[in-house]
C-alpha cells in the first residue's frame, strides 16, 4: 500500500499514533515541493493507493488520468471544493474531508475579524505606522448587538459560545438546522430573510457548492440592515463581489471582513483596496492544533478506506 501526501501545511509528529499506523501499514511519501503542477501531481501519485491532497485543484481532466490504483483522495480540511466529487465517483475514487478538525481555530479567527471590523483596528494600525494618531471613524459595542450565523455547522456552533461571551443576541439559519443545539444554547433559528433583516453582523460559514455560489447577492444585500458587517470564512465565491463592492461604496454594507476571496490569490481588484474591507490569506485554520487534527483525520480516513473499514467522512 502507498500513501502519497502533497499537503505541506498539516503535519503529524513522528510519534503520533495515527502517523505510526500509516507508516507501519503503508509506504508513505511526501512530495518534495509544496505546489505541484498537474503533470507533476500525476507523476507523484503513480502507484499510490491514497492521496492526501493539500492545495491541489483536482478537476475532471486530471481525475480521468489518475492511476487505477488510487482508491481515495483525502482532504486534510473541511472544504472539498478543490476536488471534482462527481468525476472522482465515476472513477470509483472515494473523497473524504475532515469536518470539525479546525472549528475551534476558525471560530477564534472569525471573532477576531469581527472585532477588527467593528472597531476599524486594521486601518488604525496602518495610520499609526504612517505617523497618524486619529481614529478614522467610531466603532460600536458588541454587547446587545445581534449576529446572524448562516451555516450552523461545526464552526458556527463554536462561534455561539464566543458570541454569548460578548452578550450578543444570536440568530441562525441553516437548511439542516440542529434545533436541539439551538434550544440548548440560546440560539434563535430563523428563516433566512429574517436573519438578513435583523442582524447587525452576519457570519458566512457554509460550504461552497452550486446552490451557494453568489449566495450573498445584490438582492440579499438589499434585505440587510444599513451598515451591516459581513464576516466571511466560507469561500470567496459565496459572495457576489461586484454587488458587495457596490454596497460598500454606498454604505449599505458598513464593513466586510473575509479570510477567503475568489480567486485566491486575488490579484489587483477594487474590493481589496476598499478602506472598509479586510481580506486575509485563508489562514483561519492555521494553528498548530488545527493542522495536526486535520492531518490526523485525513490519514485515518484514507487508512479506513484502504483497509475496508467504515469511514464516516466520505463526501457524498
Amino acid at each position: 500500500m502507498k500513501i502519497a501526501i502533497t499537503c505541506h501545511y498539516a503535519k503529524l509528529p513522528e510519534d503520533h499514533p495515527t502517523w505510526l499506523r500509516a507508516v507501519n501499514s503503508a509506504e508513505v511519501e511526501l512530495s518534495k515541493k509544496p505546489f505541484l503542477s498537474s503533470d507533476e501531481l500525476l507523476e507523484f501519485v503513480q502507484g499510490a493507493d491514497a492521496l492526501i491532497s493539500g492545495t491541489d485543484f483536482i478537476r475532471e481532466p486530471l481525475i480521468s488520468k489518475l492511476p487505477d490504483s488510487l482508491k481515495v483522495i483525502s482532504r486534510p480540511a473541511v472544504g472539498y471544493d478543490r476536488v471534482d466529487i462527481q468525476a472522482a465517483r465515476r472513477r470509483g475514487i472515494a473523497v473524504c474531508n475532515a469536518p470539525g478538525s479546525n472549528a475551534e481555530s476558525v471560530a477564534d479567527y472569525v471573532i477576531g475579524l469581527m472585532i477588527c471590523a467593528v472597531r476599524d483596528i486594521c486601518n488604525n494600525v496602518c495610520d499609526v505606522r504612517n505617523g497618524k494618531w486619529k481614529a478614522r471613524r467610531k466603532g460600536f459595542a458588541l454587547s446587545g448587538k445581534t449576529i446572524g450565523i448562516i451555516g450552523l455547522g461545526a464552526i458556527g456552533k463554536c462561534v455561539v459560545p464566543r458570541a454569548k461571551g460578548f452578550n450578543m443576541n444570536i440568530l441562525a439559519y441553516d437548511p439542516y438546522m440542529d434545533f436541539t443545539f439551538c434550544e440548548e444554547n440560546g440560539v434563535d433559528p430563523v428563516p433566512l430573510d429574517r436573519l438578513l433583516a435583523k442582524s447587525d453582523i452576519i457570519f458566512l460559514l457554509f460550504p461552497l457548492n452550486d446552490s451557494t455560489r453568489n449566495f450573498i447577492s445584490k438582492e440579499r444585500i438589499a434585505k440587510m440592515k444599513d451598515g451591516v458587517v459581513l464576516v466571511n470564512d466560507a469561500r470567496g465565491a459565496v459572495v457576489d463581489h461586484t454587488a458587495l463592492y457596490d454596497a460598500l461604496c454606498s454604505g449599505k454594507v458598513g464593513f466586510y471582513a473575509g479570510d477567503v476571496i475568489e480567486p485566491e490569490p486575488p490579484g489587483d481588484m477594487p474590493l481589496i483596496h476598499h478602506e472598509n474591507v479586510i481580506i486575509t490569506s485563508h489562514i483561519g485554520a492555521d494553528t498548530y492544533e488545527a493542522n495536526e487534527k486535520m492531518m490526523e483525520i485525513a490519514l485515518e480516513n484514507a487508512l479506513d478506506v484502504l483497509e475496508n473499514k467504515p469511514c464516516k467522512n466520505i463526501v457524498n
